[in-house]
């Protein structure tokens, strides 16, 4: 047990580490694509990408999840769940991946966006083989492997990135740097699972049909899912010119890294949730979950408010000067971003209970909201359009999770540390605006500082509390 244990913290470890030097290598790649590329540039790489993410992330279709559930389940037939669910996901990218790259022609784009597509259609190849070789690290304990894994490939993009500006390349030759990142990714997870599993392909029909059978409503709801996460960027690029869809894609991106984190932290939690649910010992389950908004909350006020005064520097900073304009739509979706966390903690909370299918209508219903709030708002009133419906669906899922959360654990949650998040952030806000010469930087240490202080000094927190978060 203790040994379990030891691996356990040792595989949390890694990844948070992983993730840290993830997201600073993907910041400082970002800062350097939206320099290079402009923001006519950088919309359309955005508008590519997000083109063809839509179809990257439809080849998910669940199967990550079943095969984690049926490796636990069968550990005698590790191997035959393995190769049958990689084989299966081999065909579902090529169908898919290749029908988007097809159906990228058909739209009104320069050349430049649709073979760039065509390009980015790889990497998406690659990354879903190396997210169903990740099911076996986890299995074993080994996600220091994976991490060192995605830390390689991000600096292998990073690297690649700075050769193409060194040699002025093209958006369609910068779009390779994509392909390098996951490429790096996927090798070292196949020269490493090997000692692991034995790989092959596998083509027995029946036990796909068995896989397919558990997997459709998980599919279901990553394709609603994707309608009001990714349609926005596409519906902007055919109203609005490519350099607004770079002003909403430079600050969209930050939101993409940081809502990594609460999945992260879910998929750490889990476990303790699952196992305090399953004995029925309803205090603990209510006592993780609830250290568990608090914690959300402790990190994502100050973030959304914080914004608010420092909007344009952020974006200064990290995208450059031709972005002054994407912190104009930051605060907007910091706040998405913020009650993502919140939405993230309900919907894992309903998986827990076996009743993620109760979210389908809800899914599917923020889908068509979604589509009826850009189709009206993009064209009238662009970026803002597209940040400020995000915000609205984001609000009608977490809200909907919530309740339902609510419903089947009749879980209330106390909102004693929400209200004083909301105090000290404001506090500091305020202190923050007082300051507007101070370089962007020194700000941010100093509305930290603030909202530390200020909620120690409520006992917003306090180290009892965060050394529970911690353990």
């Amino acid at each position: 047990m203790q040994n379990l244990i030891k691996s356990i913290a040792q595989n949390t470890l890694w990844q948070v580490l992983g993730k840290v030097v993830g997201t600073i290598l993907g910041l400082a790649t970002i800062a350097l694509l939206t320099r290079y590329l402009g923001s006519e540039g950088f919309g359309y790489y955005s508008t590519a990408l997000a083109f063809m993410q839509f179809f990257g992330v439809l080849v998910d279709m669940g199967l990550y999840l079943v095969c984690l559930k049926e490796m636990a389940a069968q550990p005698e037939n590790e191997t035959k769940i393995f190769n049958n669910i990689l084989t299966l996901r081999i065909v579902s990218a090529v169908i898919l991946l290749g029908g988007g790259a097809l159906l990228i022609f058909a739209f009104p784009y320069p050349a430049e966006v649709k073979w760039s597509a065509v390009i980015v259609a790889f990497s998406f190849l690659f990354m879903s083989l190396a997210q169903i070789l990740t099911t076996v690290f986890q299995k074993s304990l080994k996600m220091g492997l994976v991490a060192l894994a995605e830390v390689a490939g991000r600096a292998g993009f990073l690297l690649s990135v700075i050769l193409f500006i060194y040699y002025q390349s093209s958006l369609t030759v910068v779009m390779w740097s994509n392909v390098v990142n996951t490429l790096i990714y996927f090798l070292i997870l196949w020269f490493l699972i090997k000692k692991y599993v034995a790989i092959s392909l596998a083509w027995d029909f029946s036990y796909w049909k068995t896989v397919l059978n558990q997997s459709w409503p998980i599919a279901l709801g990553i394709a609603f899912n994707l309608v009001y996460f990714r349609a926005d960027t596409i519906i902007l690029s055919l109203y609005r010119p490519a350099s607004e869809v770079g002003i909403y894609g430079a600050p969209y991106k930050i939101l993409e890294i940081i809502v990594t984190f609460p999945h992260m932290f879910m998929g750490l939690v889990m476990p303790i949730l699952t196992a305090a649910w399953v004995s029925q010992n309803l205090e603990r389950f209510k006592n993780a979950l609830q250290k568990t908004f608090d914690f959300f909350m402790i990190l994502a006020i100050p973030m959304v408010l914080g914004s608010i005064p420092l909007s344009d520097k952020i974006m200064r900073l990290i995208a450059g000067p031709g972005f002054g304009a994407s912190g104009q739509i930051l605060p907007a979706l910091m706040l998405a971003t913020g009650i993502i966390f919140a939405g993230i903690l309900f919907t894992y909370c309903l998986v827990i209970l076996d009743k993620q299918k109760t979210m389908l209508k809800y899914y599917f219903s923020g889908a068509i909201l979604s589509l009826i709030g850009y189709f009206i708002f993009i064209p009238r009133y662009s970026y803002f359009g597209a940040a400020w419906v995000t915000v609205v669906v984001e609000l009608f899922i977490a809200v909907s999770a919530g309740l339902l959360s609510y419903k089947f654990a009749r879980l209330k949650l106390s909102l004693n540390v929400f209200w004083k998040s909301i105090l000290a952030a404001l506090i500091m806000t305020g202190i923050l605006y007082l300051m507007p010469g101070w370089p962007v930087i020194w700000l941010i240490v100093l509305g930290m500082v603030i909202y530390g202080l200020v909620m120690l000094a409520i006992k917003g927190f306090d180290k009892q509390l965060l050394g529970e978060i911690l353990k």
